[in-house]
């Protein structure tokens, strides 16, 4: 225990009470705990305590540990804290007086083996490594703040020398924190090289006369007593006595009460959650405790599982079989191995599918591999045929892997019952996670999945086989336990969703969705080409004017794309003052410090508009005709639904989330996406979605009082800013007072408040200062935020969207800063995305008027395309439902209106 107690003491960012006890070790040793029990589920499970009297390696050495000072008052009290939390957890504890907690685990490692029992030590200690076995996996060590497992394998290459010889290894290299003396000289790399040479420490010696290196030698025979006194201390006892009794080592859980006193204590708020959230309960009667294997891989109690069986399938007699089991085990997953096809838009080929209805199951059916010699195998209409009853079957939980890009698929075919997409319930939990089925399985399941990515040969360059020429033996070995981990992995989620309050966000918010953005995929938005043409062109034209008015200013001829003419021009030539250096230690150009030089020069001006033009006109102007399909002559973006940690939707090919609004340029570009002949754009965007929002949230008194009045808010913290009447806040007033409403929002400082309104950062300062003084509301809410989030590791939105935020204890400044301004933020950004999310599902399943869908979605912007005759009424119904989607503190308000293209209805 003291181990892990002092690498949480030295690893985990102070935390304190609010009674002032020191809880940062605590807090990392009891999520240590907690890790143990939710992901590996022991039978069998014992915590070995140091003794608390000297121990027998004392008599041995005085010097071993003699330099170590006292432990710090806040390490010893936090030290009894985690001795009360075990025994809350009611877990067996193995103590001996004359003896170290190694020691205890090295003897019952030893009465594991003899009862032929599989031993996870969860230590990431050095020492302990030597209790390895040279070749089977049966004693391995799991370091669970660095979730890596230590078999065999991974000894010989932490050491170079196979566990056997750790011992040897560590008596030769000596401990510094223990000071075990060790060979002076003698390093790792040196210690690797006798061992293998010489095989034992006694082999050295036996054999020092053949050490080619003299000084080598020389320090071995001058400190061989200290050699072997080091092997004697780093030598674990296996022979302590210790009453060993596996019926007294079965964990039947912990003392929920007494847990609950001491996290109510503690102040461990998101502990108490979880332990309300769920009992604590043994994981049945077993003769081994769960194992992680050399690799990382889990195994259950009892005897290691076996891996999922899996197998391949050829016939629809085999997969009828498979899928008649489904309305036995009511559950279907399948996930799909896929290639694009240019027949239709977003389209894809199925050249496989693994296939799964119950745990420890699987098969890869193949549908598409064409080489030559390949078996026959199903069509992918067989395929379909046989699932029908199935995917038809409202008893049974369909289960896919990002379902919105297997839509395709299964067009004209309504599955019925509950389906769950593992990626969206992964993202959904946690926005950051690696969403991939890989991703999903080793963090979910803790399994490694190959990628199946081919191997790089170094020097060259290697074509991937494409999928369907891929031979079906090594697909299927690689395909087949996929849905089998989907199906296990989807249970496991739905859990954590439900523990941690986010299952209603999953299942009545990012599901719907789904179809929502499906059809907008499908549907796509009609972009006029000629316009495009034009803008081109004027853009061409405007380029080349910057570009010669800019030479003209320099009286040469130079790349404005050149970052080091430009360096050489701004900093050489024309003498400006330098402002920040690049990582590199070159001089910047970038946007920040043309907006400064722009003011001593007219050439950063210029440089600027060069590049917002030049990069609309690649990014957009040029790029977007591309992106229009041939056989629709519409652009259908890709959307993704958690393309943001806070929950935002994003899209890409093309993206169409930054098409500026506020430049002339930015609106024309809106005005090529149009309507087709007889319908209309409606656009319908939320108004201050993000300041309403934060009213509701911090339930300040002013905010609201706005916002219910109808008050333009801008012009209200004016007022309130500039203690003036609201009758004389000036358009400058109000201007400033806009800015600092979304600094507050997003974390701004004032440095850059200061740049941003242009004044002293003294004045910026000020402004901050009377905002927080008028909205002490808003003010609560933020250190409230703030400090939860530090307690519990993570913010929510309303709607249960989570975020976690470990940067909030980072030793470094900068990142720490930036998680604290995202905590802030998150909630308020993360509501606003959901509240919208609500809408489009709402929307979806209206009835607003004969022959209106939704095209498109831009931050807090709805787009939808109308028959014009019902414009006007689509546009009022789309309000309203927006408007109505989530009841707030206050109103919710809409921008709505309707015209040929995009710009003229925003």
């Amino acid at each position: 225990l003291s181990g892990y107690v002092f690498r949480a003491y030295h690893a985990v960012a102070p935390l304190n009470s609010s009674t002032g006890e020191a809880t940062a070790a605590v807090m990392g040793t009891v999520n240590m705990l907690e890790k143990v029990f939710r992901e590996r589920k022991p039978a069998l499970v014992a915590v070995a305590m140091d003794s608390r009297t000297p121990t027998f390696r004392k008599k041995i050495d005085e010097r071993y540990k003699a330099h170590r000072p006292p432990a710090p008052p806040e390490l010893q009290s936090q030290m009894r804290r985690c001795e009360q939390i075990v025994r809350a957890y009611k877990i067996p504890v193995f103590q001996k007086d004359g003896f170290e907690a190694d020691d205890l685990i090295a003897t019952a490692v030893h009465h594991a083996r003899e009862a032929k029992l599989t031993t996870v030590i969860v230590s990431a200690d050095k020492d302990m490594m030597q209790l390895v076995d040279d070749e089977r996996s049966d004693v391995v060590l799991w370091d669970t703040m660095r979730d890596k497992v230590y078999g065999p394998e991974e000894v010989l290459a932490k050491f170079g020398v196979k566990p056997s010889s750790v011992r040897d290894f560590l008596a030769l290299t000596g401990d510094t924190s223990d000071n075990v003396p060790g060979v002076p000289s003698v390093g790792p790399k040196t210690a690797c090289d006798l061992l293998t040479k010489f095989g034992t420490l006694e082999g050295i010696y036996e054999h020092v006369e053949e050490v080619a290196r003299p000084k080598l030698k020389d320090a071995l025979k001058t400190n061989e007593a200290d050699a072997r006194l080091s092997q004697q201390l780093v030598t674990l006892k296996s022979d302590v006595p210790l009453d060993w009794n596996l019926d007294g080592l079965r964990y039947e859980g912990a003392n929920n009460d007494e847990l609950r006193k001491l996290f109510e204590e503690l102040e461990f708020t998101r502990l108490l959650t979880v332990l309300d959230g769920r009992p604590r309960t043994a994981s049945g009667p077993s003769d081994t405790t769960s194992a992680p294997s050399s690799t990382g891989t889990p195994t259950t109690a009892a005897a290691p599982a076996p891996p999922a069986k899996t197998s391949t399938v050829f016939s629809k007699e085999e997969l009828a079989a498979i899928v008649k089991r489904a309305e036995t085990t009511h559950s279907l997953s399948l996930v799909f191995a896929t290639m694009p096809t240019e027949t239709s838009v977003h389209g894809i080929a199925a050249i496989g599918a693994s296939i799964s209805v119950e745990p420890g199951i699987s098969a890869y059916v193949p549908l598409g591999h064409r080489y030559l010699f390949a078996p026959q195998q199903l069509t992918f209409d067989e395929f379909l045929e046989t699932l029908l009853p199935a995917l038809g079957d409202e008893s049974i939980q369909k289960i896919f892997h990002d379902y919105k890009q297997l839509a395709p698929l299964f067009r004209g075919i309504e599955i019925k019952g509950t389906l769950t997409d593992v990626m969206i319930a992964a993202l959904s939990l946690d926005p950051d996670v690696d969403s991939s089925v890989q991703g999903i399985t080793k963090k979910t399941l803790h399994i490694d999945v190959p990628s199946g990515e081919p191997a790089k040969v170094a020097g060259k360059k290697t074509k991937a086989t494409p999928l369907d020429a891929e031979q079906i033996e090594i697909i299927s070995k690689r395909f087949a336990p996929l849905a089998e981990h989907a199906l296990v992995a989807a249970r496991e989620l739905e859990k954590e969703l439900e523990a941690t309050k986010g299952l209603v966000l999953f299942r009545e918010i990012e599901m719907p969705l789904v179809s929502v953005l499906r059809d907008m995929e499908e549907t796509g938005v009609l972009v006029d080409r000629n316009v495009l043409a034009g803008l081109g062109e004027a853009a061409s034209l405007a380029i080349a004017d910057l570009e010669h008015r800019a030479q003209e200013l320099v009286g040469r001829p130079f790349l404005l794309r050149s970052r080091d003419q430009l360096e050489e021009i701004l900093f050489d030539e024309l003498k400006l003052p330098v402002l920040k250096k690049t990582a590199k230690g070159g001089r910047s150009t970038d946007a920040e410090v043309l907006e400064e030089l722009a003011l001593d020069h007219a050439l950063p001006g210029l440089l600027l508009e060069y590049r917002e033009l030049d990069k609309l006109k690649g990014t957009y102007i040029e790029a977007l005709p591309n992106a229009i399909s041939p056989s629709t002559g519409r652009i259908h973006s890709r959307f993704y639904q958690i393309g943001a940690a806070t929950g935002r939707i994003a899209s890409n090919e093309p993206n169409l989330q930054n098409i500026p609004i506020r430049t002339e340029l930015g609106r024309k570009i809106r005005a090529a996406f149009v309507a087709p002949e007889g319908m209309s754009i409606v656009s319908a965007d939320y108004s201050q979605i993000e300041l309403r929002v934060l009213a509701h949230l911090a339930e300040d008194k002013e905010l609201v009082k706005a916002f219910t009045s109808g008050d333009d808010i801008h012009t209200h913290t004016a007022s309130l800013i500039f203690n003036v009447d609201k009758s004389a806040v000036t358009q400058e007033m109000r201007r400033r007072s806009k800015t600092v409403n979304f600094a507050v929002l997003y974390g701004m400082g004032d440095i850059a408040l200061a740049k941003k309104i242009d004044v002293s950062r003294a004045e910026a300062q000020e402004f901050i200062r009377a905002y927080f003084e008028r909205y002490q509301g808003v003010r609560t809410f933020m250190d409230a935020t703030l400090e939860r989030a530090r307690t519990e590791g993570s913010v929510t939105t309303i709607f249960g969207r989570r975020r976690y935020l470990p940067n909030l204890r980072a030793a470094n400044r900068m990142l720490r800063m930036e998680a604290e301004r995202i905590a802030k933020n998150t909630p308020i950004q993360g509501t606003s995305a959901d509240i919208l999310k609500v809408a489009m599902v709402k929307l979806h399943n209206a009835d607003i008027v004969r022959g209106a869908r939704m095209v498109l979605t831009v931050h807090d912007e709805l787009v939808f395309e109308v028959p014009t005759e019902k414009a006007q009424e689509a546009a009022q119904k789309i309000k309203a439902v927006m408007e109505d989607a989530v009841k707030l503190r206050v109103p919710l308000e809409v921008n709505s209106n309707f015209a040929p293209n995009w710009n003229e209805a925003h």
